[in-house]
């Protein structure tokens, strides 16, 4: 089965998202509880970063949704994460290498920090 260009995209933000979601969670404890003399700045653009991310991971949900799109995580060995999806009724399978999820999060994460969203970036959205 061809997966199409866009719902490939959807795919990777439906894994790529919840992992950015996570590491801006985990610092904004990591915030609360570290010794800075001015929290405010740092709270406010993670914030503002994780409200940027959630309207996309909304977007992402319903792109996946309206075309009966699911992906589901399989394991991590260390080296390399795997996902199974769903997609129109067919199935496949994607691996990542650890080391591309945690750059193309670092990636996702600056866009955030500039106020501008990755999705932005794919020509999916504007269709």
């Amino acid at each position: 089965m061809h997966v199409k260009e866009e719902e490939h995209i959807m795919l990777h933000y439906s894994i790529l998202l919840p992992l950015v979601k996570k590491v801006l969670e985990r610092d904004l404890q990591l915030i609360e509880k570290g010794p800075f003399k001015l929290k405010d700045p740092y709270y406010l653009l993670i914030n503002e970063s994780l409200r940027s991310l959630h309207e996309d991971a909304r977007k992402v949900k319903s792109f996946m949704h309206q075309r009966k799109m699911k992906a589901f995580f399989v394991e991590n060995d260390g080296m390399f994460s795997r996902y199974t999806y769903t997609c129109r009724g067919y199935e496949g399978s994607i691996s990542y290498l650890n080391a591309n999820l945690k750059r193309q999060a670092r990636h996702s994460m600056d866009a955030y920090f500039k106020g501008k969203s990755p999705l932005e970036q794919e020509s999916v959205l504007h269709s």
